[in-house]
């Protein structure tokens, strides 16, 4: 059975890191997906883009417009950084909303608590976990409009073109890791109502998007434009 457009914006949020937007320290969307892209594993998704745009872009059309094949990978970069804050953006402000009229009680007590040293050492251990799911959120749907709008480029997202060595640079199992080990040694008190809280929150956050009436957008719809840039870097869109 097809998901509702609904249950997919829900599925978005879970397919986060566990509390990450309740989490991360007071941060625009922009910021977070440039600190994403700057991260190991986001410089290797880059790369990967890089590397699409100079097998898919046309020759002639890079000749016309005086681009250098090396310079495809900055102006890749530069691409993704602006359309994923885009989705991001986007995406956020539905849950945002559905959070304003239904505001968690907590919510003084945990933006408080992440001034703790405990909580902003954990937040830090947990740090590559989070910004690996906003890449794999932002390249998944990249790659997904990409399909959809018949854009000529190869897809980049690692779980969608199997590339097992892309796979392996995903930090999310070794910060997860790190993160639960630090909690188990851990016997902050202020570290365990943070967790507790955390919870508490994204199950209230969930009910809240529940709550939502009107349809929001998918995913991949806020790519809807990239088209153009693309093309911009002689990528070809059409059959």
């Amino acid at each position: 059975m097809l998901l509702s457009r609904r249950s997919i914006v829900i599925a978005l949020l879970l397919t986060q890191a566990p509390f990450a937007w309740a989490q991360v320290p007071d941060k625009d969307k922009a910021t977070l997906v440039r600190e994403a892209i700057a991260s190991a594993y986001g410089k290797a998704l880059t790369a990967e883009l890089g590397k699409s745009l100079r097998t898919n872009a046309d020759p002639a059309c890079l000749a016309e417009k005086g681009l250098n094949a090396d310079q495809l990978e900055p102006r890749g970069r530069d691409l993704i950084i602006k359309w994923g804050t885009r989705m991001s953006e986007g995406t956020m402000a539905i849950i945002e909303e559905a959070n304003s009229a239904n505001p968690f009680a907590g919510t003084a007590e945990l933006e408080s608590l992440k001034r703790n040293a405990d909580v902003k050492r954990y937040l830090a251990i947990e740090e590559p976990l989070r910004q690996a799911k906003i890449l794999d959120l932002i390249f998944e749907h990249f790659d997904r409009y990409n399909i959809i709008s018949q854009v000529k480029l190869g897809g980049v997202h690692p779980l969608g073109t199997g590339n097992e060595a892309l796979l392996r640079l995903d930090p999310s199992e070794a910060s997860e890791a790190a993160a639960e080990k630090f909690v188990e040694k851990n016997r902050s008190k202020a570290l365990k109502r943070f967790l507790e809280l955390s919870e508490q929150a994204a199950v209230a956050q969930r009910a809240a998007i529940k709550t939502v009436k009107t349809p929001p957008p998918l995913p991949y719809e806020f790519f809807k434009g990239v088209e153009n840039d693309l093309a911009e870097l002689c990528i070809r869109t059409g059959k």
